[in-house]
């Protein structure tokens, strides 16, 4: 009987042993996770504060319904059927701007403003329909992708923390870079503001329409007047995408 109950005292002499050894790696993982997590938390993680960049291509129709213009010169009207090639930080932001009512508005006045200067042969010709679509390219980049500032969703907002907004020379700026590359530097105390690394630029009450220059020469117009003079920093301003090309999914001349 003794002999018979050996072989089961070394399997449970064996069975604690592995026990043991099974807890001790358990905790020594967890300890040197924890280490490794306060090791992260100390430094921080790089490439989570990397700038973001534009995506895409993307492809989207430019207007949920066909458009129709009269053509100048002539009875006939056109009919416009697009889609908008683009990048973006976010492909939902293009959706996001283009199903805006009072986006949907400015594009479509855009669009019939200007096919309606057309001739058949402005919108047909082989030589002439591309430079069309790069018109109609142009025409439309700022009203799908405005130069917003800060957290504003909107280019008539202001941004939240800081009080700044545009100026109402807004569309005869320039500057239209990409909003995680750029920013305006302001003191509210010293009331100075700066566009990157562009001159610096004072401001007084009556400032509500300030131009500020880019190092490149570019332009921004803001309106400072509501910035309060405690705070200090930056505010990222620029566009969040913008359309390389815009391509005919229907055109129609009768």
């Amino acid at each position: 009987m003794a002999d018979e109950e050996k072989p089961q005292t070394k399997t449970a002499a064996k069975t604690g042993g592995s026990g043991k050894k099974k807890f001790l790696l358990f905790g020594g993982g967890g300890i040197g996770l924890l280490a490794l997590a306060f090791v992260l938390a100390m430094v921080g993680v790089p490439g989570k504060q990397e700038s973001k960049t534009f995506k895409g291509p993307f492809v989207a129709p430019l207007t949920a319904e066909k458009v129709q213009v009269n053509l100048t010169g002539s009875k006939s009207y056109l009919i416009l059927d697009l889609n908008v090639v683009y990048d973006a930080y976010d492909e939902s932001y293009f959706a996001e701007r283009s199903a805006d009512p009072l986006t949907i508005a400015e594009i479509r006045d855009a669009l019939v403003a200007l096919a309606s200067s057309k001739s058949r042969d402005d919108v047909s010709d082989k030589v002439n329909k591309p430079i069309f679509m790069e018109e109609i390219r142009a025409a439309v980049e700022p009203l799908l992708f405005p130069v917003v500032l800060g957290d504003a969703s909107q280019p008539h907002e202001s941004d939240s923390k800081s009080g700044l907004t545009f100026g109402l020379s807004s569309s005869l700026a320039t500057f239209r870079g990409p909003y995680e590359e750029h920013a305006l530097h302001i003191d509210g105390g010293a009331r100075t503001i700066q566009l990157d690394d562009g001159p610096v630029r004072k401001w007084t009450e009556e400032d509500g329409d300030l131009e500020v220059v880019a190092a490149d020469g570019t332009t921004l117009y803001c309106d400072p007047t509501g910035v309060e003079p405690s705070f200090v920093g930056d505010v990222k301003v620029g566009v969040k995408g913008y359309p390389r090309r815009v391509l005919l999914k229907e055109i129609l001349i009768q």
